[in-house]
């Protein structure tokens, strides 16, 4: 069965031990939800998982969101390892507030 990306999202989401509880966590958001395009993504989401038995439904729901969780840390970590990039360049910026603040104390006088 096909999931597209944002039903994965809401599946990642509402992931919970078992099918009953994910189904069960999803099916209380639909009713809240104003969004019609947004409603609809939950609404097929729903069914599809009814259609997966247990435990193949929970399994899939887990690694759904084991899945989600790893690209969030490899986001993390492709961030942190940028700041070394980041403070290269913060030199320049250090320069520009000590500037300002020179400035600042001028027009103050």
């Amino acid at each position: 069965m096909k999931f597209s990306k944002s039903e994965l999202d809401i599946i990642y989401q509402y992931a919970a031990p078992t099918k009953e509880e994910t189904l069960a966590g999803m099916k209380e958001i639909v009713l809240v939800i104003k969004d019609l395009l947004t409603k609809a993504i939950v609404e097929n989401a729903i069914r599809k998982l009814e259609k997966i038995p247990e435990p193949e439904c929970s399994q899939f729901a887990a690694a759904t969101k084991a899945r989600f969780l790893a690209e969030r840390d490899n986001s993390i970590r492709r961030g942190l390892s940028g700041r070394n990039h980041l403070t290269l360049q913060a030199a320049p910026v250090r320069q520009v507030f000590r500037n300002l603040a020179i400035l600042f104390q001028w027009h103050s006088v």
